[in-house]
């Protein structure tokens, strides 16, 4: 079986489809990674064979020019339940440079699939190109999520986001929720939304990198890890990153606190207080495992590997993804979410304290990382796929 693994160029998109990836190399099925050209060298580290369709596209260039031109701040956001359908859909036409990357690959991409032939296409949700490459060739098309499904209800508005894509290729519609979800969320942490979903057992891919071997020691005293991904650094928004913050907030508190971030945001803490250690960029899941909380953006990666460790996490979030990841958590019972727009030293230390000194969260992420570790494994769900592409064939599809 050919399997074609689509995603939009952002690290935090590709990684969740890459232990899938694997598993199916592992299985003797041909894999393919299709993305914009920037994105090869990412899969290609992670071991997977690659095709960059179409002309460079840069993504986190293209927002950061609408980012800069709608002027954008965080703001204090208004909870799910309260959400009106405008803010809703103001939030998914984010995904609209998503579109511009999948436009950008199409031509390249769907060429790329017509030669090679694929029996699956897997694809994250804002990996575009993989249901129009799926509904072109008439092949199922399996949508993986990287965590909380926030991005549904692009459903019900496919046709302002992606009607000129599907119409550029003769179709009325991509149906760019696919055939079938696969969830790594535990169930606790997921929205109830009604919609049916497929677990998927979730394996952590943080990227290529060394664990340092301080990690395999067990700490002295509680561990708190600090975690605040890149997607600020991408997009410019350092000054927006709180994480310097966090430290403040953590200078007094009886633990070892490790802040892992990008290099090139050391100098925003200045000097680090004693109990303070700066690791740089570090697998984040080797690392969790000895951690006693996460302190975290909200991004899909932290969320779902602090759960397989069954570590309590505390989310200052600003952006929407992470906002709506910092109420699930919080609603999960495996955390508490502080609002990044008015977060301070005071409440993010109170909050640190709450999560540590509350055996409930931590009792509650350990729950969560039983439901993700018994969750179909990746083996499984690889058989549930052939399964699904071989009754695509006798159907006749």
């Amino acid at each position: 079986m050919r399997v074609l693994f689509a995603t939009w160029d952002m690290n935090g998109h590709l990684n969740p489809m890459v232990p899938l990836a694997w598993a199916m190399r592992a299985a003797g099925h041909e894999v393919t990674v299709v993305s914009n050209p920037g994105m090869v060298p990412n899969a290609v580290g992670a071991g997977l064979p690659a095709y960059g369709a179409g002309p460079d596209f840069d993504s986190y260039a293209a927002l950061r020019e609408q980012l800069k031109a709608r002027n954008w701040r965080p703001t204090a956001p208004q909870r799910p339940a309260d959400d009106a359908d405008r803010t809703q859909r103001r939030r998914l036409m984010g995904f609209r440079v998503a579109v511009e990357s999948a436009a950008a690959q199409a031509d390249d991409a769907v060429a790329f699939a017509r030669w090679w032939k694929p029996d699956l296409v897997v694809f994250e949700p804002a990996g575009f190109v993989g249901p129009l490459i799926a509904r072109l060739l008439g092949i199922p098309a399996v949508r993986h999520l990287w965590s909380v499904d926030f991005t549904a209800p692009i459903a019900d508005m496919e046709d302002a986001l992606t009607g000129e894509l599907a119409a550029r290729f003769g179709l009325e519609r991509l149906g760019v929720n696919g055939d079938i979800t696969l969830d790594p969320a535990p169930a606790r942490l997921q929205v109830d939304d009604g919609r049916v979903r497929e677990r998927i057992r979730y394996v952590p891919y943080n990227g290529p990198a060394e664990v340092p071997a301080w990690v395999l020691a067990e700490p002295p005293r509680r561990r708190i890890a600090v975690s605040w991904g890149t997607s600020r650094a991408l997009l410019g928004y350092d000054h927006l990153m709180q994480a310097p913050l966090v430290v403040e907030a953590l200078a007094d508190v009886d633990a070892e606190v490790v802040v892992a971030v990008v290099e090139s945001q050391r100098e925003l803490f200045g000097t680090l207080p004693g109990n303070v250690r700066f690791l740089g960029r570090v697998p984040l899941h080797p690392l969790l495992r000895t951690c006693s909380a996460l302190v975290q953006q909200g991004g899909a990666g932290g969320t779902m590997t602090a759960l397989v460790n069954g570590v309590p996490q505390v989310v200052v979030p600003q952006m929407p993804d992470e906002m709506f990841h910092g109420w699930q958590v919080e609603s999960s019972g495996g955390g508490v979410m502080l609002e990044g727009a008015t977060a301070t030293a005071e409440s993010v230390r109170s909050a640190v304290l709450t999560v540590l000194d509350d055996a409930k969260y931590a009792d509650s992420a350990r729950e969560q990382q039983h439901d993700i570790l018994t969750a179909p494994s990746l083996s499984q769900v690889t058989a549930r796929l052939q399964e699904l592409a071989a009754e695509s064939v006798g159907a006749g599809r």
